[in-house]
């Protein structure tokens, strides 16, 4: 992910600060300045916007079609050149398009810092306080936020430039050429950051060659340096670099333009063999079905559609008929106190989730309540866990550590013990977030259709009915119907499992006391709707029929008696309950990305049996412009909004919104590649 600051796998340091008396922020570590306080604005509109050539570029773009325009920073800081793009994005650039800005930090600000430095640009009030309140955490790793109903992407990476940027990259080593795929790229360049003289270790040769690979014919880039050694550093990468005129007393800077198309080395530690997990070089898509109507598939056909593809969502019945029918799913996550793929994920998709769906709540267009989730710590493992996390976040405004009184005080339901706090999570609506994203111009939905086969012939997928008969064609399809996803020959070979869960709902009036918040132990305990609560659910491997049970009912009764013992009236029965399936994978990631040719892989990547470190010059063979989304677990409501954006970047050719080998864990190839590495049969 990144480099760990004190073995704590979550750590980073934030920005060090004195205020200076005229109110700018200087960064003690460096001895510079952040911004002036007489001609902050003025001097990043020259060097950045203006030399980029923002304002033209944006005005010429196409205003009867989508699109995406990329700029790449190094150096947020207080995010004033981030605001100041915003503002002129605005300003210039068409209604549909939207601004994609990334930008590294190794030192972040604290909340309180970034609101107190933008009190300096009154003009630029409304849109800091926007990037004021979906400031991410400060965690290591990539935080992305979609901001003005998506109409801007900020990707924001808290950790060193040297390891972030190589982790955007597809395939950083020899074997790959950068441009055997369509890589994506920057449009733009921001190389900010304090001074080569103050920061030496960023301004490195790993820096200019991930430029270069991040970079296309016409990628510009700009900076407030003259300093010969970065000149020749972009020199190498291909661009050209003009010396002209800088701000102020800033005698002269830099800018330039990729004028060629290069193959380049991005030197990094984690680079990889073989980049498997990529799409590979693929037409754009016209048109693009989605298979299921759950929340995988709604969210992943709201994400296509928000960047302008016609998108048809085929269901077998109706929306959120399955597991995501549920009438309350609660958002939350599970985290464990030693760095791994599922954690980073786990947490990396939370902390998405719970700004996607703050949104969608303010907007009054999902149904729900972030009311707060209690997470008890019951056995030896979780209490052990429990201790060693608090030690590790005790710190961050979205966890808190409670324990004895404090629980009841939150819950006001009496419980005991230790749990970890989501303040920002709670129970949410799955059919209401199903609704809400198939509620796009851009959708279809075809209700009561069955996809139960799939053909590709002459460029073009066709999905089959029970009949056999071709229900709808497109160039793009994505797989998003969880356990029925075995069905298909092309994704038979996927590890997954159906996991059968019940609710039970018990009247209102049958518990002594109602939670403030959820909480969760065994099973989860939620705060009334409509004069009944949800609890459950139970958790079996080998049913896998959707009857309600008496039995299952008993067993989600005991856990809120075990939880709580006073707390259910005597002689307490359900009213009612509904069961589904979950859908999880072998190692209980999400299964989300290109679907692998398994003939292919076998013979393009067998010599990953002899060694795993190969190097093997052959791009992923994948079945063209065939997705997959699902294997969500219980916790589809938190991963899935994520996995949609993963999805999205693949098909619409942009920077992907986890680093690379979060991609890697979460692709469909992963269990052909541990097989081959294993020398197992497929």
């Amino acid at each position: 992910m990144t480099t760990k600051q004190d073995n704590n796998p979550y750590s980073i340091q934030s920005a060090k600060l004195h205020w200076d008396d005229a109110g700018a922020p200087h960064a003690t570590d460096y001895g510079d300045i952040y911004f002036s306080q007489e001609s902050g604005i003025e001097e990043s509109r020259h060097v950045f916007l203006s030399h980029n050539q923002l304002a033209e570029r944006w005005q010429a773009l196409n205003r009867e079609s989508t699109g995406r325009f990329t700029i790449i920073e190094t150096g947020f800081g207080t995010g004033l050149n981030f605001l100041l793009a915003w503002q002129l994005w605005q300003q210039t650039a068409p209604q549909h398009w939207q601004l994609h800005y990334i930008s590294v930090e190794k030192h972040p600000l604290k909340a309180e810092d970034l609101r107190r430095a933008h009190t300096s640009w009154p003009e630029l009030t409304s849109l800091a306080a926007i990037l004021q309140y979906n400031y991410p955490p400060l965690l290591l790793g990539q935080h992305r936020r979609l901001l003005n109903s998506a109409q801007v992407c900020l990707d924001l990476l808290f950790g060193d430039a040297l390891h972030c940027f190589p982790a955007l990259l597809d395939a950083p080593n020899s074997a790959i050429p950068v441009n055997a795929s369509r890589s994506p790229r920057a449009d733009a360049w921001f190389l900010d950051g304090f001074s080569p003289a103050s920061n030496p270790d960023m301004w490195h040769n790993t820096l200019f060659a991930c430029i270069g690979a991040l970079s296309k014919p016409n990628t510009t880039f700009a900076t407030f340096t003259s300093a010969g050694f970065v000149k020749r550093g972009l020199r190498a990468q291909g661009f050209t670099v003009e010396k002209v005129q800088g701000y102020g007393r800033k005698r002269d800077m830099l800018r330039g333009t990729l004028n060629k198309e290069i193959d380049i080395d991005a030197p990094a530690p984690e680079a990889v063999a073989v980049p498997w997990h990529l799409p590979g070089p693929q037409r754009q898509p016209k048109q693009i079905i989605v298979i299921g109507a759950g929340l995988a598939g709604c969210s992943t056909a709201n994400a296509l559609a928000q960047r302008g593809y016609q998108v048809t969502v085929i269901e077998r019945t109706v929306p959120a008929s399955g597991a995501s029918g549920n009438p309350q799913g609660i958002l939350y996550t599970k985290l464990s106190p030693d760095p791994g793929e599922l954690n980073q994920f786990n947490l990396a998709s939370f902390l998405y989730a719970l700004s996607h769906y703050k949104d969608l709540l303010n907007r009054e267009l999902i149904s729900g309540e972030l009311c707060g989730v209690l997470q008890l710590a019951k056995s030896p493992r979780e209490i052990k866990q429990f201790h060693k996390l608090k030690a590790l976040l005790n710190d961050q405004p979205w966890l808190q550590f409670l324990s004895e009184n404090a629980l009841e005080e939150k819950s006001a339901i009496s419980v005991s013990g230790n749990a970890f706090y989501y303040p920002d999570a709670g129970w949410l609506s799955p059919p209401s977030v199903c609704q809400a994203m198939l509620a796009h111009p851009n959708i279809t939905l075809l209700n009561n259709t069955t996809a139960l086969r799939l053909e590709h012939i002459k460029d073009q997928w066709h999905v089959l009915d029970e009949q056999q008969i071709c229900i709808q064609q497109a160039d793009t399809i994505v797989i998003a119907n969880s356990n029925d996803a075995k069905r298909f020959a092309q994704t038979a070979y996927l590890p997954l499992k159906a996991i059968r869960g019940q609710l039970s709902y018990l009247a209102e009036s049958s518990l002594r006391q109602s939670p403030h918040c959820v909480i969760c132990h065994e099973g989860y305990f939620a705060p009334a709707v409509g004069q009944q609560f949800c609890i459950g659910a139970s958790f079996d491997l080998k049913n896998m029929h959707c009857d309600i049970t008496e039995a299952e009912h008993d067993w989600n009764i005991k856990q809120l008696n075990d939880l709580a013992p006073t707390l259910l009236k005597p002689d307490t029965k359900a009213i009612g309950g509904r069961a589904a399936l979950r859908c999880a994978s072998a190692d209980y990631m999400p299964v989300v990305g290109a679907v692998p040719r398994i003939k292919d892989f076998t013979e393009n990547y067998q010599a990953l049996g002899k060694d795993a470190r190969s190097k093997i010059p052959i791009p992923a063979a994948n079945h063209p412009n065939l997705y997959i989304n699902v294997a969500h677990g219980s916790r589809g409501l938190t991963s899935t909004p994520l996995c949609a954006e993963l999805l999205a970047s693949y098909i619409g050719n942009d920077i992907r919104p986890l680093p690379r080998p979060l991609c890697e864990a979460l692709s469909p190839a992963r269990f052909v590649i541990r097989k081959l590495i294993r020398n197992q049969a497929l």
